[in-house]
């Protein structure tokens, strides 16, 4: 095992923890966590299968369809039949979805604007540089509905995945 990379995973996940605790104590978005990671997770994937939101979000399929059915009574989700099966729904963010979920990454960055504003203009690039790589570290160990026990995989200069080594 490498040390280095051992440590660098164990600050990473750390701080991550840390950082998601600056969200404002009077910040009431009057849903849970869980139900904004839904939301999140379906805006950066478009229309998705209940069964691989579980397998993204690591629950079970009775506690998505929960979830999703208190964002439908919400009116921040709609389901639609999958072309490909249709036997499976396909759930999508509504025009209002989209809009709470925009109103409510601008709240968490407005949250965090003053934190952000006092560092070095090379730390917000090294900040930067650093969103970018998370970005591309979550593409590449997303689990997919074909492979949900497979570890994380290597991404190519093209962005294609491939089996870690």
């Amino acid at each position: 095992m490498d040390d280095d990379l051992l440590a660098l995973g164990e600050d990473l996940v750390t701080t991550a923890a840390r950082v998601v605790r600056w969200v404002p104590r009077g910040a009431d978005f009057g849903l849970s966590l869980a139900a904004v990671r839904l939301l999140a997770r379906i805006s950066d994937h478009g229309p998705t299968r209940i069964g691989d939101l579980a397998i993204a979000e690591n629950c079970s399929q009775p506690t998505i369809t929960n979830h999703v059915k208190k964002l439908e009574a919400e009116h921040l989700v709609a389901r639609a039949g999958d072309p490909a099966d249709a036997r499976v729904w396909m759930i999508d963010l509504t025009d209002h979805g989209r809009e709470r979920l925009a109103e409510m990454r601008h709240s968490l960055g407005t949250s965090v604007l003053p934190m952000l504003s006092s560092l070095s203009r090379k730390d917000q690039k090294a900040l930067r540089e650093g969103v970018e790589a998370m970005r591309r570290l979550m593409v590449a160990a997303a689990p997919t509905a074909a492979e949900p026990a497979r570890g994380p995989r290597q991404l190519d200069a093209a962005g294609a995945r491939g089996r870690s080594r």
